[in-house]
Parts: structure tokens; C-alpha cells; sequence
């Protein structure tokens, strides 16, 4: 009887453990399911998304799906990120489904959806109701072709995913695609030219971001054209006229939304003691609170070496929504040949500071001198402002406007060199047409990393992987005679 107790117990004990083990399995996996954290341990955190994508992903009303037709045979470079990163797409947003079709496994599936979607690529496609979206397999990385030579292939040097996939998001989600109007006429930057000065890396920044973005000549239309939801005045060379001045007036009067960039363009200007071309927007800003100063700004601790002293970086920001990301971040931006954009006062206007150079810069009011004295403009200098109107009637938006002191930061030539000077222009056009949900920090270039071995390294390495094994069968045969003696 006691034997058929102890057997009883035994079995009892085992059953309750594995019972207990079974139920504490169970719990880890509902918790690894309900709770999971995905983590990315890339060097340039390759599969972490933006800012910009999460704000994104949050606010989506629509459901996206991803189709992903990609060869993982021939496509293993770029179908391995693509897939994990519209991984962390889908867990980021239930609104998000991907699915993955390889062309090599299910020619008659890949033939039916390139029917039905009138593809002949492969890529991804972005569907959202009735409209779609195709990003082709070749824009989704960048190739070094130095390597054809070599290996036979190219390399890829960095995956474009996160930039392309968000920007079909956007295009997807949104109704209307709001205007931009890039004044003409007065030696602005071009959005067609692709040289060191042009704006063609912009419009392409800005094409994604789902802007429509045409040039508009403003000399003697009387009005800015309706359905216009931003002017932009980017570096202009000559004066504008006061009924161009009017009806920017009008136009910011009703709601309307500017950016101005405003060099300090060498010229002679009757008056204007500073040797600085008058353009007409110095005064006409002053009507908003802003005060446009007639120099050049210096910043020596802050020179970018072999560059002249007149490009600077700054990372001094003020608290506004446009620059947040950029303090948090501690990014600084590169600017060149800048003149001060300083917050003054105007009824009805709240005026703040975007961005300042350190205590140590200062406004040269004669730049032929670059000699520090009393009549220049103490640091820190502001170096661009924005301002916004109060109150306004019921139903009526309120004005915004953004000036800074130089408009090359965005150029061709600036925009390639920093990247904090993209997320700049990108957040300021999104903040003036009340797109919030942008303003974050963009993709971050992808990086290949390699490890490189000397000939001693790689011996090195090859006897501790053969010594490791044969000196714990070694160990081990020694601790076994030992104990059979």
C-alpha cells in the first residue's frame, strides 16, 4: 500500500510539473505575442523607422497593402531589407499588409497581379482603395558600378526602402496634393537645374514628400493663383516690384502660407551703407515682425574647415515644431554667405527664432572689414525666424511665414553635403501647410560594413576554432580517467 502511495505522489509531482511547465509556456508565448519588441542591430540602424514613418503609419485612416514581387535568388540584396523593414511596416500599424509573392516559386500568382495591376517589373507594390503606387525593384537601392569590373555585379551602397515606401503611404492617404509656387523672375534658383546652385535636388526631396511644385513667374500678375497653398522666394538677385510686394500681402492676408530665403547679394543700393542689394522683401518683411539685417553673419568656432568663413554650421534652435527634431537630434546645419533674420515686433504677428549662431558669431555690417566692432550685430545672431498670425475669424486660417538669411542650405551642392539641411527644408514647408505629421527626421542612409582581416588575424582565428574543440575532448578524456581510478 505505502508503495502504491509513493507511486501515486510520484506521478501526481511529475504531472503537476509538467502541467506547471506547460502553463508557464503558454503564458510566455501569449506575452511574446501581445508584447514583442523588435530590435535592430544594424550599425546604421538599417531597419529602425523614422519619425516620419511612425507619424505616418499613426494617422493612416485607409488600409495599405504592400505586394512585394522580388526574385530572393537573384534580388537577395535588396529582398532581405525590403522584407524585414515592411516587417517592422505591419507591426508598426495595423492598418499596414504585406505580402510577399516570389516570382521564381509562383509565376502564374506574379502573372495574374501584374494583369491585374498593369505592372512588368519587379518591386513592391503600394495599394489603398482603388489606387496604387509602383516603386520598381532598380529605385530601391543605390549601385556602385566600380564593382562590375571586379565581381561581376554591383554593389549596393545604400537601400532607399523607408524614403520610397512612406512617400507612396502619403501619396496614397491624401486627397489633394498640396502647391507649391517657386517665384521666377528675379534670379531665383531653379528647380530644373541640376548644377551646384540649383533647386533639382529639392523638387525631387519635395516630390516625395507628395508636393506639386511648379515655378511661377510673379512680375505683373496682380494676385498669387488661386489653389496656391505655398509661395516660395528662393535667393532672389534683383528688386521685386510693389505690386508683386501686394499681392504677397494679400495672399498671406487671406490665410496664405510663404517661405523666403533671402541672401546678403553684394550690389550697390543707394542708401543702403552696407554695399547689400535692397530686393524690396527687406522692408515688406518688416510689415510681420521681421527684421532683416544688412550684413553678413561670421561664426568662427563654427567655420567649416577649407570652406572660407563665410559657411557656417549652427545648431543653436529655437523651441518651434520646425526645428525640434534638429535640437533633439543635436544635428547642426550648413549654411553659406548668411545675413541676420532677427524676431522684432508686428500687431498681431507672434514672431519666434528658428535658429542662431553661437554667443562668438556676430553680423558684419561692412563685410569688406571682418573685424568684429561695436556697430556690428552681437551674438548669438538669429539667422531665421517665423512668424504667425493670432486669432483670426472663424473659419478663416491664420497666416505663416518663414525667413531665413540664405538660401543655399538647399541647394544642389548643400543639400547632398548635409543631411540635417534636407530635414530643415522638408519640416518647413510641411509646418507651413499644416502637414505636423512630417515633421520628423528622414531615413538614415544606409551603410555597408565590412570586416577586414590581416593574414595573422584570419590564423589567428582559425586555431582558436580548431584548438577550442580538441582541448575539451582533451580536458574531458583526463577528468574521465581520473574518476575511473
Amino acid at each position: 500500500m505505502a508503495q502504491i502511495n509513493r507511486q501515486l505522489v510520484k506521478t501526481g509531482t511529475l504531472s503537476v510539473g509538467v502541467l506547471l511547465l506547460a502553463a508557464l509556456l503558454l503564458i510566455v508565448n501569449y506575452f511574446g505575442w501581445k508584447y514583442y519588441k523588435r530590435f535592430d542591430w544594424t550599425g546604421s540602424q538599417l531597419y529602425t523607422l523614422s519619425e516620419k514613418t511612425r507619424n505616418i503609419l499613426r494617422d493612416l485612416k485607409k488600409d495599405v497593402n504592400f505586394i512585394v514581387l522580388l526574385r530572393q535568388d537573384q534580388q537577395g540584396e535588396i529582398y532581405q531589407p525590403t522584407t524585414e523593414l515592411l516587417a517592422r511596416y505591419g507591426a508598426a500599424s495595423t492598418r499596414v499588409h504585406v505580402r510577399i509573392v516570389d516570382p521564381q516559386r509562383k509565376p502564374l500568382e506574379v502573372q495574374q497581379l501584374a494583369q491585374k495591376y498593369g505592372i512588368t517589373t519587379t518591386g513592391v507594390v503600394v495599394e489603398s482603395g482603388n489606387n496604387k503606387r509602383v516603386i520598381d525593384s532598380n529605385d530601391l537601392a543605390e549601385l556602385d558600378f566600380s564593382t562590375l569590373q571586379t565581381t561581376g555585379a554591383p554593389r549596393m551602397t545604400g537601400f532607399k526602402g523607408e524614403q520610397l515606401f512612406t512617400s507612396a503611404i502619403l501619396q496614397l492617404s491624401e486627397r489633394r496634393k498640396p502647391t507649391i509656387l517657386f517665384t521666377t523672375g528675379h534670379g531665383e534658383h531653379s528647380l530644373d537645374d541640376q548644377g551646384d546652385q540649383g533647386f533639382a535636388g529639392a523638387q525631387q526631396i519635395l516630390g516625395n514628400d507628395n508636393f506639386v511644385i511648379e515655378e511661377w513667374a510673379s512680375l505683373g500678375k496682380g494676385s498669387v493663383p488661386t489653389g496656391t497653398d505655398l509661395v516660395v522666394i528662393a535667393g532672389p538677385r534683383s528688386s521685386f516690384d510693389p505690386s508683386e510686394l501686394d499681392a504677397f500681402s494679400a495672399f498671406l492676408n487671406d490665410g496664405g502660407r510663404m517661405l523666403v530665403l533671402l541672401d546678403p547679394t553684394p550690389g550697390p543700393t543707394a542708401g543702403s551703407g552696407s554695399g547689400l542689394l535692397r530686393t524690396g522683401l527687406e522692408g515688406w518683411l518688416g510689415r510681420y515682425g521681421i527684421q532683416v539685417g544688412q550684413d553678413v553673419v561670421f561664426d568662427p568656432p563654427n567655420t567649416r574647415p577649407a570652406s572660407g568663413s563665410e559657411v557656417i554650421f549652427s545648431k543653436d534652435y529655437g523651441d518651434h515644431p520646425v526645428t525640434r527634431a534638429l535640437a533633439e537630434g543635436g544635428l547642426p546645419i550648413l549654411m553659406s554667405v548668411v545675413r541676420s533674420m532677427r524676431a522684432g515686433n508686428a500687431p498681431g504677428v507672434k514672431v519666434l527664432e528658428l535658429v542662431r549662431t553661437s554667443p562668438s558669431g556676430w553680423g558684419e555690417t561692412n563685410p569688406a572689414d571682418r573685424q568684429r566692432d561695436p556697430s556690428d550685430v552681437a551674438g548669438p545672431v538669429s539667422l531665421g525666424v517665423v512668424a504667425e498670425s493670432g486669432s483670426t475669424a472663424p473659419g478663416k486660417r491664420p497666416m505663416r511665414l518663414i525667413a531665413l538669411g540664405d538660401s543655399d542650405f538647399a541647394t544642389n551642392q548643400f543639400l547632398l553635403a548635409s543631411e540635417p539641411n534636407v530635414v530643415l527644408l522638408a519640416n518647413a514647408l510641411n509646418w507651413l501647410i499644416e502637414r505636423e505629421s512630417l515633421l520628423g527626421i528622414p531615413p538614415k542612409k544606409t551603410e555597408q560594413v565590412k570586416l577586414t582581416l590581416t593574414r595573422q588575424e584570419v590564423w589567428m582565428i582559425v586555431l582558436l576554432a580548431l584548438a577550442l574543440p580538441v582541448l575539451s575532448v582533451v580536458m574531458g578524456t583526463v577528468v574521465f580517467f581520473r574518476r575511473r581510478r
